[in-house]
């Protein structure tokens, strides 16, 4: 039970959206000629503004769902151009309530300014992380959804939801975890248990390896995200050609047998695949048309549509703003961030898929699907290109951790079953200038250079990044299209959507293999600072000793340069070497000559596995090349990219998996260890994490608050020590749950007391009623410093301020000492100076602040009451002068 927390939960998001519409409007009337606030008699403008948004709040839950219900069979852009004209009828019948104060000057202004407030709505809103979660459409989906749920509310089994954040390396979540990048996921560590652990991905650590590893356990002859293959001649690209890498492995084993796969390169055997690379233009007719439903339900919610739209370009005006700086500040390495559209690829990675991808996990979850595994590339991208330590990259983060809370909040109070949620990534990224970049050449350049003249060489790079999330879109808006849903008009525009995704991905950006115009002799795949290079010269793979002899010199100058690290190649006898500038190590006996050119790249036992493992594969190619890792750490990248993966050297290989506490996760040394660790984690019995999960969930249920009563001897012994101000006591009592109704008792025994020692005992109100509207300050005191602590980034939740608090009562019992006239004064004085010294303590302790952050917190606490007070009284007028209008509207009052 979760009646207090609940009713606090919704009566706060209820004031802060009434505010955040109420400065909206002001906004859009300080922008937008035609619509004005002016203060009206005794009510100033803020408090019309107030009662304009009340009254408005009030139109849109009365007409809104009438009229949308209605356009909902037309499709998802008729609904969202007729949600844009009930803005205007909304807002335009506002003004006409409204004698004096508000004043929207015809229907163009009502039409453009409901545009506008939307819009500014959605974007304060987001910013600020108030949802529309509960809204009219929301319980139209979830209708929808119960009716398709794959598991009864009473499913004996826990789910898995799994959360990949593409590219995100173990040491740089640990920095955005540091710098208050993850609230949400720093709270799963410290609230739920969750252990933070640094994974292997193995090489080569790119998407299509690892997740056909993580997801299927096996990820045989995937040697780079580019391979040329000479048994087929043929030139694979994993983005292009998913479906029959997917097909490979697939078996009806995979991770996801059975579950949802969501924004993926491959399926894990998913029966449903939403914007999976291996599904997008594959799959039954009835795979295809359930496809395209899932996402015509997220477009009708024209709240969604219009938030993602207005976000796509303000992510899009923000890599603009922060490309000019860079630009300015001179920031180096740098790309060229406005090539082939990037800003624009940039949104589509980083705000569409995020939040299209995480509005189709949630549907999933509320299905009930027994596993569900997505991908959220956005970091990925903005790291490829800004850097992956760079804080473009890091603040792309915010938004999926926001996600990450929306995510936790309906397993635990929507889903049709318990789920367990981990988090992870497939690799990370190292970061350094391009080979280009530091030499003014391509490797593939220099390589040509010691080939015999008129050698074609052609590279084929790219396409792990955002390239492959545009394909992505453009191939599942094609599917809505040949489905045909969404109206004749939703069809229209699908069809000029997917066009224009399509234009974004010309000159080989969307992964496609380029055609030579010429027969070639070479071909060069680069994949991070590894390459694939493949001499057409021989169909079989060449063994050092025949490259020698066809190219005399090309392959020692390839070693000798000072960007590359080492060289694998063929010996005599088939067996691969690592070859560097001043030794070699025979990747089969381990045997190593002169200095082990793995040695630069870490754990060299574990370094010369990975390699020997794909230098094993059928497709590896003859020759393999890593660039060298410079003592500054980082790389060179054979592909125009200046955060980098693929190879090893860096962080590129160091994912992470954030897990609870009860799973043990042993060193790995490819993605494909991970499958079993993952799979061993599905169905498993639900009682143990129903219990688990419930003893957080059911503070406050009436059994576990007299429960905790009961235990006088355990919370008397807590009482005692954090009344004399002992920080360990505090902290304890934070953190128990069983420490709730102690709390609940002692705050209530606390302001009885301060009450009957009230000088005042005569007032009308009696003596209940003044214990009543102390008590009701009391709390309203316990919510303003649990927000001030959370302005100042507080760890603790409500619930836990609460506790502390409550147990910081206890000091009022010394007000029984006033009992003697003569010490009366004295003991009042003492006990309020006391008091508030202690809630201070014990707050600062449940939220763990040290340094600044102490000192600052009581200035804030007051500074929130000053504010709070002015808002709230502003508020409460607000709702007078509404009121007043409509009962003067309806001939109520004069």
């Amino acid at each position: 039970m979760h009646i207090i927390r609940n009713l606090l939960r919704i009566a706060v998001r209820f004031a802060v959206i009434w505010a955040v519409s109420a400065a909206s409007l002001v906004i859009t009337a300080w922008l937008l000629p035609g619509i004005d606030i002016f203060p009206v008699a005794q009510w100033s403008a803020w408090q019309v503004a107030l009662a304009a948004a009340f009254i408005l709040g009030l139109i849109n839950l009365l007409i809104r769902p009438l009229i949308l219900l209605l356009a909902m069979p037309l499709g998802f852009i008729v609904l969202f151009v007729v949600g844009l004209f009930v803005n205007a009828v909304t807002l335009r019948l506002t003004g006409l309530l409204f004698v004096d104060g508000l004043v929207v000057a015809g229907w163009l202004p009502a039409f453009i300014g409901g545009i506008l407030l939307a819009s500014i709505i959605s974007l304060v809103s987001t910013i600020l992380g108030v949802e529309d979660t509960g809204s009219f459409y929301e319980g139209v989906i979830e209708r929808r959804l119960s009716a398709q749920r794959v598991v009864s509310p009473d499913s004996a089994t826990t789910g898995l939801v799994l959360l990949e954040i593409d590219g995100l390396s173990y040491h740089h979540i640990r920095k955005a975890l540091a710098d208050g990048y993850m609230p949400n996921v720093k709270a799963m560590i410290e609230r739920r248990g969750y252990v933070l652990s640094r994974t292997d991905c193995g090489l080569p650590s790119q998407t299509s390896a690892c997740q056909a590893g993580i997801m299927f356990g096996d990820n045989f002859d995937i040697p780079a995200f580019r391979w040329y293959d000479k048994a087929q001649g043929r030139l694979y690209v994993s983005g292009n050609d998913a479906a029959e890498i997917n097909a490979r492995y697939a078996g009806g084993r995979g991770l996801l047998r059975g579950g949802a796969s969501v924004n993926n390169m491959v399926n894990g055997d998913a029966d449903v695949s939403l914007l999976t690379a291996a599904d997008l233009r594959g799959g039954t007719s009835e795979q295809k048309r359930a496809r395209a439903h899932d996402v015509y339900l997220l477009l009708l919610n024209p709240n969604f549509f219009m938030r993602v739209v207005g976000l796509f370009l303000g992510e899009t005006l923000l890599e603009l703003w922060q490309y000019a700086r860079d630009v300015a500040g001179n920031a180096q390495p740098r790309l060229n961030r406005l090539h082939k559209f990037y800003p624009f690829v940039r949104s589509t990675t980083t705000v569409f898929m995020r939040e299209v991808s995480g509005f189709l996990t949630l549907m999933q979850i509320m299905r009930g699907e027994p596993a569900i595994y997505t991908t959220w590339p956005g970091y990925d991208e903005v790291a490829h290109h800004s850097g992956p330590w760079s804080k473009h990259a890091f603040g792309t983060l915010r938004g999926f951790d926001r996600l990450i809370g929306s995510v936790k909040e309906i397993m635990d109070t929507r889903a049709p079953r318990p789920y367990e949620l981990i988090l992870l990534s497939d690799h990370g990224q190292s970061f350094g200038a391009t080979f280009l970049m530091r030499y003014g050449y391509t490797l593939e350049e220099y390589i040509c250079r010691h080939m015999p003249a008129g050698t074609v060489v052609m590279q084929s790079a790219g396409g792990d990044d955002g390239s492959q999330v545009v394909a992505n879109t453009a191939a599942e808006l094609d599917n809505i299209q040949k489905q045909n849903m969404g109206g004749r008009v939703g069809q229209a525009t699908v069809k000029q959507l997917q066009k224009a995704v399509e234009k974004s991905m010309v000159d080989g950006t969307n992964g496609h293999a380029p055609e030579a115009a010429e027969p070639v002799d070479v071909t060069f795949c680069g994949s991070g600072n590894l390459a694939q290079v493949y001499f057409h010269a021989f169909p079989h793979r060449a063994t050092l000793d025949e490259l020698n002899a066809a190219f005399p010199g090309m392959v020692d100058a390839v070693i000798a340069h000072e960007g590359v690290g080492l060289v694998v190649a063929l010996g005599g006898d088939g067996r691969p070497v690592a070859l560097g500038k001043r030794g070699a190590h025979d990747l089969h006996t381990g045997v190593v000559s002169g200095d082990d050119p793995l040695a630069l790249y870490g754990d060299v036992a574990l370094r010369a596995w990975q390699m020997r493992r794909v230098a094993d594969f059928p497709s590896a190619g003859d020759l393999i090349i890593i660039s060298t890792l410079y003592p500054d750490g980082t790389v060179a990248a054979l592909e125009e990219l200046i955060g980098s993966h693929g190879g090893m050297g860096g962080e590129q290989t160091d994912a992470f998996i954030l897990h609870p506490a009860d799973m043990e996760v042993p060193p790995t040394r490819n993605s494909v260890d991970m499958f079993a660790l993952l799979n061993a984690r599905r169905e498993r019995p639900s009682p143990l994490a129903v219990t688990a999960s419930s003893t957080s969930r059911d503070e406050w249920a009436v059994g576990s608050l007299t429960t905790g009563v009961r235990e006088v001897r355990e919370w008397a012994g807590l009482a005692l020590p954090a009344l004399l101000l002992d920080r360990s006591a505090l902290r304890a009592i934070a953190t128990m749950g069983a420490m709730t109704g102690p709390a609940l008792l002692l705050s209530l025994v606390g302001v009885l007391v301060a009450t009957l020692m009230e000088d005042t005992p005569a007032l009308p109100a009696g003596l209940f009623g003044r214990f009543l509207s102390r008590y009701g300050l009391w709390l309203v005191a316990v919510l303003t410093i649990h927000a001030a602590a959370h302005i100042l980034r507080g760890r603790a939740n409500l619930t836990q301020t609460f506790r502390v608090m409550g147990f910081a009562q206890t000091a009022n019992l010394f007000l029984l000492l006033g009992l003697i006239p003569s010490a009366r004064p004295a003991v009042t004085a003492v006990v309020a100076v006391y008091s508030l010294f202690l809630a201070w303590l014990a707050v600062t302790e449940a939220h763990r602040f040290r340094g600044w952050r102490t000192l600052a917190l009581p200035l804030l606490y007051f500074g929130v009451v000053i504010v709070g007070s002015m808002l709230i009284t502003n508020m409460s007028d607000g709702f007078v002068m509404a009121l007043e209008t409509l009962l003067k509207q309806m001939e109520a009052l004069p």
